[in-house]
């Protein structure tokens, strides 16, 4: 059988493609797939959540096991560190790990199976599984985001089918971790749709799987530009599904009221949350207001001075390096104060920092959208009254940072504190907002287009309700 598309994937360090070829499934390959996950799913909404959690862990188990060769595959296919990886794959085996204990614990099953008799009524509320899944590898975070990455375990845990539709920058690493959930699907003796791996060099492929009528729901991590396509694609569907796309987002950062504001921590800790693997995190800031004193422009400089000085990378493959080369030109064509840091090889991008003041900022509107990549716009502010405006003119944002030695007791109750609660999914004081903690109270999304559903997360256990819908069942008891 013929076979569309053949393509490989690439080496950032080295600026060149690796020598491993890749096929695209066919339409009769994806439908199979599809069809496998349908088959999957009567098995699935019948298995006790204890056998979903030794899965869960059977994965984890396995991904162990096959360690080294998923990270030969990460470092050939990504640019990043070995480090990084290290810290991708604790992250991904510890959510394996809290899904698993979570679904299994007496709090999910209460949540589970609630009971309530009212007169002669006796109703009981119980969780069931929409059906397959769609789960879009990210490119950003080709573990924790991807194969078995947030998306996928949250499904799986909520007895759902993945139909993972593989990143085809990331495929190797991809393939390896796909190899190892085989594996545990064998000893588990699951079904074999229960998670099936999707190949393709485009989109074409995404768009059937989010127009089947089998498929029940997508979670999609990525641009504002394929998380709308998706969106677009649903909306034409006969029957509406669910989908979470988490997008774009500017992350927005307030210095307020610091007495030391040319503090070198502070502006250390900024550089690296802008600069650290070449900024390419959903909730890197990529917007600061500083005030405009001499302390403010102080600060400006110590920051300005780390970007230029912090050493240049590789972005995770041509695709991305495009798009912020692209972005990145425009905002210098505009203005003056724009500084780039020497690349240490050509295929580098340059670590990127703007400072205008707010006059100028308000007449540039693109500068409040995200620039993903190494780039941060600092802009000085000489009213902090002006703020609650310049953060209403925002979208909808994952987090949003103040800093201020005010006790934060009393900052909530702020106007641009509470303005902020209505603009984004997580507040954070006195830190920068890189960095998101695997846990229950986590919230990762936020308004549009932060993520498609301000509702839901895509982060910690709670990310399971994307997957879930509500049945209640009603008995007479006389």
């Amino acid at each position: 059988m013929s076979r569309q598309h053949s393509f490989k994937t690439f080496n950032p360090l080295k600026n060149t493609f690796n020598p491993h070829q890749f096929y695209s499934d066919t339409p009769l390959e994806l439908e199979n797939k599809i069809q496998l996950s349908v088959v999957a799913e009567r098995v699935l909404s019948e298995t006790c959540y204890e056998e979903i959690s030794f899965f869960l862990l059977e994965i984890k188990s396995e991904l162990i096991i096959r360690k080294n060769k998923i990270s030969s595959a990460y470092l050939e296919e990504t640019g990043l560190s070995k480090s990084r990886f290290e810290q991708e794959f604790a992250r991904t085996i510890f959510q394996l790990d809290v899904f698993a204990k979570y679904i299994s614990s007496p709090e999910w099953k209460k949540l589970g199976h609630q009971n309530e008799q009212i007169g002669s009524r006796f109703i009981t509320k119980k969780k069931l599984p929409i059906g397959p899944i769609m789960v879009m590898g990210a490119s950003n975070f080709p573990l924790a985001y991807s194969t078995i990455g947030g998306d996928s375990v949250a499904a799986l845990a909520a007895r759902c089918p993945v139909i993972l539709k593989a990143h085809p920058y990331h495929l190797k690493t991809s393939l390896e971790v796909f190899d190892a959930i085989l594996t545990a699907i064998s000893t588990c003796n699951m079904p074999k749709g229960t998670f099936t791996h999707v190949i393709d060099q485009g989109h074409d492929h995404a768009t059937t799987i989010a127009k089947h009528d089998s498929i029940k729901g997508i979670g999609f991590t990525g641009s504002q530009l394929g998380g709308e396509a998706i969106l677009e694609h649903v909306n034409s569907r006969k029957y509406p599904i669910p989908v979470f796309a988490e997008m774009g987002s500017v992350n927005p950062v307030f210095i307020l009221d610091i007495p030391d504001l040319s503090s070198t921590d502070l502006a250390q800790r900024i550089t690296h949350s802008v600069c650290n693997d070449r900024g390419q995190f959903c909730t890197k800031p990529g917007l600061i207001f500083i005030p405009n004193s001499v302390e403010g422009k102080n600060l400006c400089a110590l920051i300005k001075n780390n970007i230029s000085t912090f050493e240049s990378g590789v972005m995770l493959h041509p695709n991305m390096k495009e798009q912020f080369e692209l972005k990145i030109s425009t905002i210098e064509k505009n203005n003056k104060q724009f500084i780039r840091s020497d690349k240490k090889e050509d295929h580098h991008v340059s670590n990127c920092c703007l400072i205008i003041h707010e006059n100028e900022y308000e007449h540039q509107t693109f500068l409040r959208f995200e620039v993903f990549g190494p780039f941060v716009t600092l802009v000085l502010y000489d009213d902090s009254n002006r703020l609650e405006n310049h953060l209403a003119d925002l979208e909808g944002q994952l987090t949003c940072s103040f800093f201020s030695d005010e006790n934060t007791i009393h900052i909530p109750n702020k106007p641009l504190i509470q303005l902020a609660l209505k603009k984004v999914g997580r507040v954070i004081f006195n830190d920068v907002p890189t960095g998101v903690t695997v846990c229950k109270t986590m919230q990762h999304g936020g308004p549009f287009p932060a993520s498609s559903d301000s509702r839901f997360t895509a982060v910690g256990t709670d990310s399971m309700n994307r997957f879930i819908r509500d049945v209640t069942i009603q008995e007479n008891v006389n």
